[in-house]
């Protein structure tokens, strides 16, 4: 059997069990008396062993049976929950990591084995806490099997001793068949197998409990069995009768009437069993999913998008022919075309569809080493997790919000006696929080802190060189703090692992823009700041309206815009040395899209401007165009390592005609 095929499930069993042990562990070290979360602890680390057995990963089955021994003697009782031994768990946990990512960067694999073990010798303990229990006797108890006669000859006329051998098989073991195969596996290597209890038959059909009876006739002492079945994984208690006598093993005349009862019975418990370890499995983590889903790889989910997306551009383009040559019949015909594509994008739309759970999973991790290297009590709050993103903003938005936590703590929260001094908790918050805003999901990183001084923003920009104290007198509270998304800004004196080295807001916001969304900063003074992120639910195929400006075909996002207005050039006023015009009780500022996209102006005076009104935070824009061409469904394609001409544009799209048109980068042309 080539592992090679069962690589890629490892690799995402493995990080299911990572996350359990991480979250549990989290859990544990606020709760020390919570014996659930040392049991599922336990339950993950045997779990990772036994997979990197299988597979022969050596080297994870080593350091996780370390963890598993201090993990028992918790279980026990046996040591108490402490600081100590969280940090070395948790130190076990992300060398677990690095081997199922990447073997070759880690070194010191050894070292911290040897350091696990030597904790348990500092507590007087036995470095294997979870050898299996194996017993030998010579007997005369009752035994389970009742042979018919032919059995009986075979024993009688091979050499070797009868013995029973009675298994019993973990909790938690999830493939017990698997288990049962491997142990007869090792006998057969010893001598020969005549029955088992329930029969193998039963037991290969996954028709049994927690143990197995198997009846072996051997050469081979008794030491020697027990050696070969110890190195199987998954069972809890090996015990080995020898059988003295052959009467021992009298063949009944009921039999086989026995043998049904037997099986009846055995049916019962195996359902019993079922019944049992289901629900302890839904209990288990509410990562695991139904039955009724499967994994998919993500090539080819990315695969399935683009054939979707090439099936809605050829659609246009057919949709086009039929309007350009009024083909009515074709027309109709492509109207239940285009429902079905419609319907089938959404479908593919849904699959991508992730919960950011997978991202704001790390951050309980994340913060609690972050506050203990910087000696300050952190509370985080986690809310939206549910809250679901394409895929391909998912694997994106990670890092800015890494940059954005470890900012809200090293900036924001004081240390305790800081905060006592100024009446507040020792104890910081730090809120995380995504819901869903219309075609937009909004994650907010809120803390309680000292929020951001727009005064000590401004001689920082000054020193920095970021402003000049002209341009810094023309601009609101709210654009001075938007300048900590400067390059190279920093307020931290000194630099430090956190923050000081003048890098991370600045690309926290390009990261975000890229993903055609924007960030926004609400801060007061001594009571903390909130960093609003908006982005778009996916960046594959977006609803427009596409607009003409100088020749040149363009599209704005649907759900930026408010509404469409041609607006009389007698109604724009000046304000500021800039246009605006009033809509429905507000002053809206107005921007020519010639200027802001380095086009030539139109020669010819219009009655009326085609405008739209566009929403970028809470400010509301009017875009001016030459004209609108209507609402389209496009593609995004794309374009990288944008021009300066191009900076203004999120990407491109092929229409149904065949031209491109350039998809405006909303935020980007409204601020800058």
């Amino acid at each position: 059997m080539d592992m090679n095929d069962f690589q890629e499930l490892y690799a995402s069993e493995s990080r299911e069990h990572l996350d359990i042990l991480n979250d549990a562990l989290l859990t544990l070290e606020n709760d020390p008396e919570n014996m659930e979360m040392i049991n599922e602890c336990f339950r993950a680390a045997h779990t990772l062993k036994g997979m990197a057995g299988t597979m022969g990963f050596e080297r994870v089955s080593r350091l996780s049976h370390a963890m598993e021994n201090i993990l028992d003697l918790l279980r026990d009782g046996q040591i108490e929950v402490n600081t100590e031994v969280i940090n070395l768990l948790f130190k076990a946990v992300d060398t677990l990591e690095l081997l199922s990512n990447n073997p070759d960067e880690v070194e010191n694999l050894e070292g911290l084995i040897t350091e696990l073990k030597s904790f348990l010798e500092t507590e007087n303990r036995e470095a294997d806490a979870s050898e299996k229990e194996v017993t030998s006797s010579n007997s005369s108890e009752e035994v389970d099997f009742e042979l018919r006669d032919d059995e009986l000859e075979i024993i009688s006329a091979n050499s070797g001793d009868p013995m029973i051998i009675k298994v019993r098989l973990e909790n938690d073991c999830v493939f017990k068949s698997l288990r049962a195969d491997m142990v007869f596996e090792s006998l057969e290597e010893y001598g020969e197998l005549i029955k088992a209890n329930p029969a193998i038959d039963k037991i290969r059909k996954e028709e049994l409990g927690d143990k197995f009876q198997i009846l072996f006739l051997t050469i081979e002492k008794e030491e020697t069995i027990a050696k070969a079945l110890n190195n199987i994984s998954e069972i809890e208690e090996i015990q080995i009768t020898l059988i003295d006598e052959i009467e021992q093993l009298t063949a009944s005349s009921q039999q086989e009437e026995k043998e049904n009862n037997l099986d009846e019975l055995e049916d019962k418990k195996v359902n019993e069993d079922k019944s049992k370890n289901s629900t302890n499995v839904k209990s288990l983590s509410k990562r695991l999913k139904a039955n009724s889903t499967i994994r998919v790889d993500v090539e080819r989910l990315d695969s399935l998008m683009n054939l979707v997306a090439e099936l809605v551009i050829k659609r246009t383009q057919v949709e086009s022919v039929g309007e350009s040559y009024n083909l009515d019949e074709l027309n109709k015909k492509l109207k239940p075309l285009s429902k079905v594509t419609s319907e089938l994008q959404n479908s593919v739309m849904e699959m991508r569809m992730v919960p950011i759970s997978l991202v704001f999973n790390r951050f309980p991790r994340l913060v609690r080493d972050l506050a203990q290297d910087l000696d300050k009590d952190i509370n985080l709050v986690i809310e939206g997790e549910e809250t679901e993103l394409d895929r391909t903003i998912i694997d994106e938005i990670g890092d800015p919000l890494v940059h954005m936590v470890r900012n809200a703590i090293g900036h924001g929260i004081e240390d305790p006696k800081e905060r006592e001094r100024l009446g507040k908790d020792r104890e910081g918050l730090i809120k995380l929080s995504a819901f869903h805003e219309g075609n937009n999901v909004v994650i907010q990183i809120q803390d309680d802190g000292q929020g951001i001084d727009p005064e000590l923003i401004k001689n920082k920009a000054i020193e920095k060189g970021v402003a000049n104290l002209s341009e810094l007198e023309s601009m609101s509270e709210e654009e001075i703090i938007m300048l900590i998304f400067a390059a190279g800004f920093s307020t931290n004196e000194q630099v430090n692992d956190v923050s000081g080295r003048g890098v991370g807001m600045d690309v926290v916001k390009n990261k975000i823009e890229s993903l055609s969304g924007s960030v926004d900063i609400e801060s007061e003074v001594g009571k903390g700041s909130t960093f609003t992120m908006k982005l778009p639910l996916t960046l594959s195929i977006i609803q427009g309206f596409l607009i003409n400006v100088a020749d040149q075909k363009y599209v704005i996002p649907l759900e930026s815009i408010q509404e469409i207005v041609d607006v009389n050039p007698d109604d724009i006023k000046t304000i500021r040395q800039e246009e605006v015009i009033h809509r429905r009780g507000s002053v809206i500022p107005l921007i020519s899209l010639h200027d802001k996209l380095n086009k030539e102006e139109p020669d010819e005076d219009k009655q009326e401007i085609s405008t739209v009104i566009v929403e970028v935070g809470n400010d509301y824009y009017g875009l001016m165009a030459d004209s609108i061409i209507g609402q389209q469904e496009v593609v995004i394609k794309r374009i990288n390592d944008l021009s300066g001409d191009l900076e203004r544009i999120a990407g491109g799209a092929i229409l149904g005609d065949g031209s491109i048109a350039l998809i405006i980068n909303v935020e980007e042309i409204t601020t800058s």
